[in-house]
């Protein structure tokens, strides 16, 4: 589990829990929304990875996606198809880092989702054995919106 989470992710906040909220949003969709699920579904698998069992962030860092993402984004699909609503307001969010993200569209978390992992494929290559960076942090910073993501769409 992700320790220090605001507490409206604790039921999502395990890899199962996390993942079955995912099959639950897939079976609710088709086509396009359900590719971009499924493939966001499978870095959260990864991230969860590093998150419960230690593994390392260069055995995942290569398996992390973005396909679908960017064929989407060529196309011009709506990410806000996704869940119309914006982000609900939720009171244990408030003086939290996910605070800002209430009451912004999907499409606006899930393209920020989506540049914080390729921004830490891109850095990763490249600084690595940079101390100063803290990988994990940047994980479980990722993993924080993917599960915003998830709550807001099961709203």
């Amino acid at each position: 589990m992700i320790e220090n989470i605001p507490t409206i992710f604790k039921a999502i906040a395990t890899a199962a829990s996390g993942l079955k909220a995912f099959t639950d949003w897939r079976s609710q969709t088709k086509g396009d929304s359900r590719a971009i699920i499924e493939e966001l579904k499978e870095n959260s698998r990864y991230f969860w990875l590093v998150l419960e069992d230690d593994s390392a962030i260069d055995k995942i860092i290569s398996q992390l996606d973005t396909k679908e993402y960017d064929r989407l984004c060529k196309s011009g699909f709506d990410f806000n198809a996704l869940q119309r609503k914006k982000i609900a307001v939720y009171p244990s969010l408030n003086g939290t880092d996910m605070a800002s993200w209430q009451g912004k569209e999907t499409e606006q978390l899930l393209s920020n989702i989506y540049d914080k992992i390729k921004d830490l494929k891109i850095q990763y290559r490249y600084s690595k054995t940079n101390k100063k960076i803290l990988w994990k942090q940047r994980v479980k910073n990722i993993q924080k919106r993917i599960l915003l993501l998830l709550l807001h769409a099961r709203n």
